[in-house]
Order: structure tokens, then C-alpha cells, then sequence
């Protein structure tokens, strides 16, 4: 997994440091929802219940998490502040090429 340098986090989690230390390590039972790249051309980003990366396939193919937060919903509002962000930043909402400015 690659992480974010500028990590997202949303409120709700309050040790940041040991939900990512559960995501290493691929654990399955995590209340958590990440933010990632999308490999897809035609999507920016992909919200995903944090255990779902104990795939095999995220295991071969590791993600470029963005953000990680408690709920759904909360996954959804920084999805909105990072656009806030992007457009504030380049007058646009091409998250993928603003995010990329600080990988």
C-alpha cells in the first residue's frame, strides 16, 4: 500500500496512526472506509470499507490511499473537500492531477 503524504482524516478517527498500522498488516474487521486513486481513467477516486483491502487482489495490486475515514458519509465529505481544494487551487475539480501535485 502507498500512502499519501498529505493523508486525509476524517474527524471520527482518533488514532490515525493505528488504523494504518491495522491496514498494513491487512486486517479484514476494520470500521473504517479508505479513499484511493482509482486505476480506472474515467473516476478519480474509489471509497472502500477499509477491510476490503485485505484482498488478495489489493495485496497484488496495492492501492494509493488518499484518505481514511469512520463512515461512509464522512468518506464523502472529504471526497468534497478535497474538490473545494482542487477547484480553490486550479479552478477545476481534476482531483487526480491535484492530488498528484503533492505525491
Amino acid at each position: 500500500m502507498e500512502w499519501y503524504p498529505r493523508l486525509y482524516i476524517g474527524e471520527s478517527i482518533k488514532h490515525p496512526d493505528k488504523l494504518i498500522h491495522k491496514l498494513k498488516k491487512h486486517n479484514k474487521f476494520l470500521d473504517a472506509y479508505v479513499l484511493i486513486l482509482s486505476r480506472n481513467p474515467s473516476d478519480q477516486l474509489e471509497i472502500h470499507k477499509a477491510g476490503y483491502l485485505a484482498q488478495k487482489y489489493y495485496r497484488k495490486n496495492p492501492p494509493y490511499v488518499i484518505g481514511i475515514a469512520g463512515s461512509y458519509d464522512e468518506a464523502v465529505a472529504l471526497v468534497i473537500k478535497i474538490a473545494e481544494e482542487a477547484y480553490a487551487a486550479q479552478g477545476n475539480c481534476r482531483l487526480k492531477e491535484y492530488l498528484k501535485c503533492y505525491m
